[in-house]
């Protein structure tokens, strides 16, 4: 690791506050890239110099200065970086009174160099993953650099999975932000909470986690049919790890469908998006939930199978029981006759009990109830447009 002269100065500045001593950092080659004195900067220091070529401890007393090119009374530590010497820290001063000081600001120094590589590489990998779904949720992606940045991050395509939008808020914002500073909620919460998903049982290496834009993004493989259940415990999952990491947190997560190809994530994506600015309360939304999903349809005018990842699936389940029960033609009398049933019965020449046999089913097997739910009424409308248009 190279140490830059923008943070080596920025060490420098913020312990000289604490510890009332100057503070010099050089190189592996003795060069002082940063100090307390100004004028010392871009100088040669033997005694710098001495402590990476011998890796030790390099104390120059008052009359040794002459000694050492450059240099003052006082310590020199190396700095070790995953075992490594990246450069020297030292305390002008007697060294018997700023021995102790330099072992800190040493510690320190390697403290905040190992975090700033962690964000380096943090932020690297966040970058790729940041490129990779900006992609996957564009309409027209480059299908080499899709597939380029999927190998970069080990990401298999071509699998089945959700995405899900989390929206994080504090409850007092002042918790959050001290004397100006940066607001931590967005950047250490963030960097805590990705941290955390990262290591959770529950998340895989198919999964992908970041955030985007203003959200909390997760793309989660979902394998098998049980899609339910498993996305109803990844939530809960997710729901009380956010909790326990910070509790003063308001949460509200919107989720779209589960495609089987990367090539549909941008639609799950929109309606996860959609399920989560387009609801009420601080809680889960399903693009699936019909209140959702019809605004949706409304506001998208979107009743077109690939427009709809939700009302494609609707019309899936929809196609395999209405022959069973002549629902196609059951609905579009019902609607045409405003929901009226014994007009309807009457225009179909059958039973009232017939035709309320038939919603019955449709509400046990898909959950439309057209005659109690303007909504469901709606959605009922959508479907039997997708037929005619012959999608």
């Amino acid at each position: 690791m190279i140490i830059s002269k923008e943070l080596a100065q920025k060490i420098v500045d913020h312990l000289m506050n604490i510890v009332q001593r100057n503070v010099n950092i050089m190189d592996c080659h003795g060069m002082i890239i940063a100090s307390g004195q100004p004028t010392r900067i871009n100088t040669f220091h033997q005694g710098g110099y001495s402590a990476v070529q011998t890796q030790n401890v390099i104390e120059i007393q008052p009359k040794e200065v002459k000694q050492y090119t450059g240099a003052l009374p006082g310590v020199m530590w190396p700095i070790h970086i995953k075992e490594k010497i990246v450069g020297v820290v030292g305390v002008t001063g007697k060294p018997r009174e700023v021995r102790n000081t330099a072992q800190l600001i040493k510690s320190v120094t390697e403290l905040v160099l190992e975090r700033e590589m962690f964000l380096a590489d943090y932020r690297s990998e966040n970058r790729v993953k940041e490129q990779l779904v900006d992609l996957l949720f564009s309409d027209n992606p480059s299908q080499e650099d899709v597939h380029t940045l999927a190998e970069m991050l080990s990401y298999t395509l071509n699998l089945p999975r959700i995405v899900i939008l989390v929206h994080l808020e504090p409850i007092n914002k002042d918790d959050f932000t001290t004397d100006g500073l940066q607001n931590l909620f967005s950047a250490r919460v963030r960097e805590n909470v990705l941290g955390m998903i990262k290591d959770a049982p529950f998340f895989t290496p198919e999964d992908i986690s970041l955030f985007y834009k203003k959200y909390l993004c997760i793309i989660k493989f979902l394998p098998d049919t049980s899609t339910t259940k498993k996305l109803n415990t990844f939530i809960t999952s997710i729901m009380t790890m956010l909790n326990s990491l910070q509790p003063k947190l308001k949460i509200k997560i919107g989720i779209g469908s589960r495609v089987l190809h990367e090539s549909h994530l941008r639609l799950s994506y929109r309606e996860a998006l959609f399920a989560l600015e387009h609801s009420n309360s601080n809680s889960i939304h399903f693009i699936h939930e019909y209140e959702i999903l019809l605004n949706y349809l409304m506001e998208k005018q979107c009743s077109k199978c690939d427009s709809s990842l939700a009302l494609k699936e609707l019309k899936e389940k929809f196609d395999e029981i209405k022959d069973n029960y002549d629902l196609e033609k059951t609905l579009t009398c019902l609607l045409k006759n405003n929901i009226n049933v014994s007009a309807t019965a009457n225009q179909l020449y059958i039973h009232r009990n017939t035709l309320k046999f038939r919603l019955g089913k449709l509400k046990k097997l898909i959950g439309l109830d057209p005659c109690h739910f303007f909504q469901h009424a709606m959605i009922c409308q959508f479907l039997l447009c997708m037929d005619k248009e012959d999608l």
